[in-house]
């Protein structure tokens, strides 16, 4: 199936759920520095997911689906306001 993240198109399995997405964010952002330096001092990387602009929590990544067309976003802890 195809959606989007970050505006970016990309496709993932027909049952996928959204812990597939953090799983692709997570090996593509390996490098950033400030998510790394974020994970070295807690973790975690503290990044937010939104699916059709709607916050979902990390409780819920494993148990929310993903469906063709939907437009995930994520935001980096360094965004904040």
């Amino acid at each position: 199936m195809k959606i989007r993240i970050n505006n970016r198109e990309q496709g993932l399995p027909d049952q996928a759920s959204l812990i597939d997405v953090v799983r692709l964010v997570r090996s593509t952002t390996a490098d950033d520095p400030m998510l790394k330096a974020i994970r070295e001092r807690t973790g975690d990387d503290h990044i937010s997911y939104l699916i059709n602009g709607k916050v979902v929590t990390p409780p819920e990544y494993e148990t929310t689906p993903i469906k063709e067309g939907d437009e995930v976003r994520w935001i980096h802890p360094a965004f904040g306001g």
